[in-house]
């Protein structure tokens, strides 16, 4: 493996399409990390971290085929929005969606957030470095236009992510930043990385992965994982892995996660101001998407995602995604890799 020494940088490059166009590709670096963003999603492509040798490695998962970006079903880096997750029935209050997984709504369907081109603009302070994406939605279907913005920003070794949006018209936000992990590096699969969430309910779901509208108690459950677990203890359990909304108690002052890789070193601390987490393992995933030169596989990636529980605009007694006209709202959530 070859040792990289980072330095602050933006670099931009143009990405050409087969179909025509381009990707606009822009990679931040700070000396702690280093990330590459492309405009097509919002997409955060990649991740370089040190392992506990030093070695500066891409830790996330991503489609290799930019012409394949608009057909991933993997949602591999993307901002899922305006409302991630499902909706059931593909409808709500008077909107009609077209549905596109077994008649409800997944991650806004085909012209939402993550099928579109973003405006990329780099910024850097004294004590950062970053880039900020806007998008006015005018044709997800959510009342609007919708002005997005994601921010990306590297504070030593520390990423946030910052998503707002302002609305000419009463609608609802419920994003997601969408990044699989793999602390290895991608040089094995997951099943040893250890978890852990002090999630202390879960979302109950039907067979089409759609909520119930009732919240199980994860004590004593093969779900808790307020202790730290391998994923392979995990699966010994839930031999399908999870695909999981895990909620954190309401008084939490600190809502976290933390994954590591006992392999390579590598810890990833997360906190948020978000009200839950869909933790997916890729334990039977998608398998069209070629990543770093071989079809993605089962276990290769744990998909990461803070959000507001899924379909709450059919459970109000969970609260509310709400996003009055002209007012605006941001979530953050915060990404910190080091490494023991």
């Amino acid at each position: 493996m070859t040792r990289h020494k980072m330095t602050g940088q933006i670099v931009e490059k143009e990405i050409p399409l087969v179909s025509g166009g381009k990707i606009r590709e822009m990679t931040l670096s700070n000396g702690y990390l280093t990330l590459v963003v492309h405009d097509f999603g919002a997409r955060c492509h990649k991740i370089f971290t040190p392992d506990r040798n030093g070695v500066f490695e891409n830790i996330l998962l991503s489609r290799d085929e930019p012409d394949s970006y608009a057909v991933d079903g993997g949602y591999y880096g993307l901002i899922c929005g305006p409302v991630a997750g499902r909706i059931a029935g593909a409808a709500y209050d008077d909107l009609r969606f077209e549905a596109n997984e077994n008649g409800n709504l997944l991650h806004s369907g085909e012209k939402s957030w993550e099928r579109q081109f973003w405006t990329m603009c780099p910024f850097q302070t004294e004590n950062s470095v970053g880039v900020t994406l806007t998008l006015e939605d005018e044709i997800s279907g959510f009342l609007g236009p919708i002005k997005a913005t994601v921010t990306y920003e590297l504070i030593k070794n520390q990423l946030k992510v910052f998503l707002t949006a302002l609305s000419k018209k009463d609608t609802v936000f419920n994003p997601a930043f969408h990044p699989y992990f793999n602390l290895s590096a991608d040089h094995e699969n997951t099943l040893n990385h250890l978890l852990t969430v002090p999630a202390d309910r879960l979302v109950e779901v039907d067979s089409e992965n759609i909520p119930t509208g009732f919240l199980t108690e994860l004590s004593k459950s093969s779900y808790d994982l307020r202790r730290a677990r391998s994923i392979s203890d995990i699966q010994k359990q839930l031999p399908d892995g999870l695909d999981n909304c895990f909620v954190y108690p309401e008084n939490l002052t600190e809502k976290t996660l933390t994954l590591y890789s006992p392999n390579s070193g590598r810890k990833l601390s997360c906190q948020t101001d978000r009200q839950a987490v869909v933790i997916y393992t890729a334990t039977h995933p998608e398998q069209n998407s070629t990543i770093a030169g071989k079809r993605m596989t089962p276990n290769r990636g744990i998909a990461i995602e803070f959000q507001e529980l899924p379909d709450m605009v059919h459970h109000p007694e969970w609260g509310s995604i709400a996003l009055p006209a002209n007012t605006e709202k941001t979530f953050c959530s915060s990404y910190t890799f080091s490494t023991e």
